[in-house]
């Protein structure tokens, strides 16, 4: 079975991101993400995922904390065969769904998104794109492609009301 949305990532790449975050260089202390069994997933978490989406087979849970917070992305396949992956943080109020996330392909990209992608990068073609619902009207484009040597190059475009914004730092939800 193919992994959804999964963040694969070289020590390296987990060290620099555990250092930093990308909201103003603001120091993120992260225990990384960890395969959980569904058998071992809180039950509120599980029910939080199911009320957000009932359409949802949930298959698989990561666990992770981030400056003390916990989290856990929860993912699944829907009836029509899609994948999707729910970013889940215990709140005050129990456990919220912070974004939905799926793999896209650039023919489901907004125009104004493309338009403001091929303005910043002209030339540039992405080899996975992840449409990032943040639950407010608000989408998160996230772009990987070809970068300078072996690093990937990552973008992002917020889209929200309709206007497309490329964006200078990555988006903290």
């Amino acid at each position: 079975m193919r992994k959804l949305i999964v963040r694969v990532m070289t020590p390296v790449a987990m060290m620099l991101l555990t250092a930093f975050s990308a909201v103003a260089g603001e120091k993120v202390v992260t225990s990384g993400k960890q395969d959980t069994a569904l058998a071992e997933v809180p039950p509120a978490v599980l029910q939080a995922a199911s009320k957000a989406r009932p359409d949802l087979a949930i298959e698989q849970a990561e666990y992770e904390t981030r400056d003390g917070r916990e989290y856990y992305d929860v993912g699944g396949t829907l009836e029509d065969g899609s994948e999707l992956e729910l970013d889940m943080m215990l709140t005050a109020d129990g456990w919220k769904v912070m974004e939905i996330q799926r793999d896209i392909d650039m023919t489901q990209v907004p125009e104004p998104v493309g338009l403001e992608l091929k303005q910043a990068v002209p030339g540039w073609a992405p080899h996975r794109i992840i449409e990032s619902d943040q639950g407010d009207g608000v989408v998160i484009y996230e772009f990987f492609g070809p970068g300078d040597g072996d690093e990937p190059r990552k973008l992002e475009v917020k889209f929200h009301a309709g206007q497309a914004e490329l964006l200078a730092d990555e988006w903290a939800h």
